[in-house]
């Protein structure tokens, strides 16, 4: 049997406590630490221009397997240190779009949440203190106004480590945020 790394662990996280602590009275769970292998990512502000797409999702993984996940997307165009790209979640049509500036994996500028038609683009920050905007808490937003079916968040900062980089896939980035 051969097991693909955080497999183990992605299942334990997925158990209540009333399941670990069964496991563990059975002596059926030996709790084992993988070490993952050291690999250099490359950080996206180091990348040469062109399109990308990153995820939360663990990779090798096909467009296909990448639809049924609760996955992360990020899909992007990057020009020298300048972003544009369209945040949204692989199951849902609930999405983002991001404007600004890299320095290492981290962007740093504004971001626009559109509504879908019969959808209500939520507020979720009018004032200074960063809140998450994402399931991942990769996205943090503040300063954010509703215009329509729209939110404008005049300032957002947007963490990718953690996420994996796959192709760009057939769809193109977003060429601009419509602020």
């Amino acid at each position: 049997m051969s097991l693909k790394q955080g497999t183990v662990i992605l299942k334990l996280e997925k158990l209540d406590c009333n399941e670990v602590n069964k496991l563990t009275q059975k002596r059926a769970l030996t709790m084992v630490q993988f070490q993952p292998k050291t690999q250099t990512k490359t950080k996206v502000s180091s990348l040469p221009d062109g399109n990308y797409r990153y995820v939360t999702a663990s990779t090798p993984i096909t467009d296909a397997e990448l639809a049924q996940t609760e996955s992360l997307i990020f899909l992007f165009r990057k020009k020298g240190n300048d972003i544009i790209g369209q945040l949204s979640q692989a199951n849902s049509s609930n999405s983002i779009c991001i404007s600004g500036q890299v320095n290492g994996n981290t962007i740093t500028g504004a971001a626009v949440e559109l509504s879908e038609p019969f959808d209500e683009a939520i507020l979720r920050n009018c004032g200074e203190d960063f809140v998450v905007w994402d399931v991942a808490g990769s996205l943090r937003v503040r300063r954010g106004r509703k215009e329509g079916k729209k939110v404008i968040y005049k300032s957002a900062i947007f963490d990718l480590n953690g996420y994996n980089r796959i192709n760009a896939g057939t769809q193109f980035p977003p060429a601009s945020c419509p602020f």
